[in-house]
Formats: structure tokens, C-alpha cells, sequence
């Protein structure tokens, strides 16, 4: 009997182990996932900065362009101003791309503020598009909501917030009004903020020469 006894408190014991470090290898995996996506982001921030310092000295490669001086990613990409991203082909309302773990969308403001997914038909129509944008980016797989979403937008900020709700190309966090409260604490190692976004990067245009 005492045998037995022993026999499950050590199995018990095993189990346990095994729980703990397969958690403990969930959360180090969900780590480098959200700081890879976090890198991601910071890429396209970066570009649209870049491209807003062109266009501001008046560089001949986007100045023809109508929209501006932002641009949808499709744009970024075509440029090569950033790569590892593919398009998420069964998304057509909106300009979806994604890499392994997160899908990244930005999307472009006109003059009046209307934000508008993809590039229209005919931009000419959209007064001011591109004067801003919103960068977002959250996690591709349907069930991984405990993966953190990032935001960025011509302030140049990068913000990471906890997640909980989106997941899946499918998902819409850009329609998510108000967003949470913002702390200008700078922290590239949390992994989130509870109800609050943190600055995880903050991006300057660079000098025009």
C-alpha cells in the first residue's frame, strides 16, 4: 500500500513537472512571437517614415504618386522598403499581409479622417489620402488571442497592448473605438500592458538632406 502511495506521489510529482514546463515553454514561445511581430512593425513604421522624408524633399519615387506621403503596405512592399510578408489572398476589402505568426495592416486617412483599407480605384477622388495612417498587427491564428496586438500611426509610436478578443485574418481591431489609455513608459521587454498600451518604440522621421 505504501508502495502505491509512493508510486503515485512520484507519477503525480512527474505530471506536475511536465505542466509547469510545458507552460513555461508556451510562454517563451509567445514571447519571441510577439517580439518577431514587434520587429515586423517597427520595419513598416520605419519605412513610412522613410517615405515621408522623401516626399517631403520631393523624391522622384513617390512624389508622382497620388496618395501620400503615407502608403498602403501593398505600396511598401512593391518598393522593397520591407520584405518577409506575404499577402493574405482571401482578404479583398482590406490590404492584409502576414508572416508566419501575426497578419499587419495599414490602412491610410484622407483629409476628413476616413480611414479607407486598400487602395482605391481612383485615389484622385480621396482628398489628403495618406496625409495619416494606422499601422495594426495581431496574431494570425484564430485561437491565439493571448498573443499581444501592436498599433502604430503617423506620431511615430509603436504600442503593444494585451490582446483577448483578436485573432484570425478575419479579425477587425482597427474597428475598436476608444482605444485603451496609453502609458509612455518605453519597455522593449513587456509582453504587454493589461488594459493599457505601453510605447514599445517611438520612430522619427529621418532629416531630409
Amino acid at each position: 500500500m505504501r508502495h502505491t502511495i509512493v508510486v503515485l506521489v512520484f507519477v503525480a510529482l512527474a505530471l506536475l513537472g511536465w505542466r509547469v514546463a510545458a507552460v513555461v515553454a508556451s510562454g517563451h514561445e509567445q514571447h519571441a512571437r510577439e517580439v518577431a511581430a514587434r520587429a515586423v512593425a517597427l520595419r513598416i513604421l520605419s519605412a513610412e517614415k522613410e517615405r515621408f522624408a522623401e516626399r517631403s524633399r520631393g523624391a522622384s519615387t513617390t512624389s508622382r504618386d497620388p496618395i501620400g506621403p503615407y502608403a498602403f503596405l501593398a505600396t511598401l512592399v512593391a518598393e522593397k522598403r520591407v520584405a518577409g510578408l506575404v499577402p493574405v489572398a482571401a482578404s479583398e476589402e482590406r490590404d492584409l499581409w502576414r508572416d508566419d505568426h501575426y497578419v499587419f495592416h495599414v490602412r491610410l486617412l484622407n483629409k476628413l479622417g476616413r480611414p479607407l483599407a486598400r487602395r482605391p480605384a481612383r485615389p484622385e477622388e480621396e482628398p489628403g489620402l495618406g496625409a495619416e495612417f494606422e499601422l495594426w498587427a495581431w496574431p494570425l491564428e484564430r485561437r491565439a488571442t493571448s498573443l499581444a496586438l501592436f498599433f502604430a500611426s503617423d506620431s511615430g509610436m509603436l504600442l503593444q497592448g494585451d490582446n483577448g478578443a483578436f485573432a484570425g485574418w478575419r479579425a477587425h481591431p482597427e474597428d475598436m473605438k476608444p482605444l485603451p489609455p496609453v502609458t509612455l513608459e518605453k519597455d522593449p521587454e513587456l509582453d504587454g500592458a493589461g488594459d493599457q498600451w505601453i510605447v514599445v518604440a517611438d520612430v522619427e522621421a529621418p532629416v531630409a538632406r
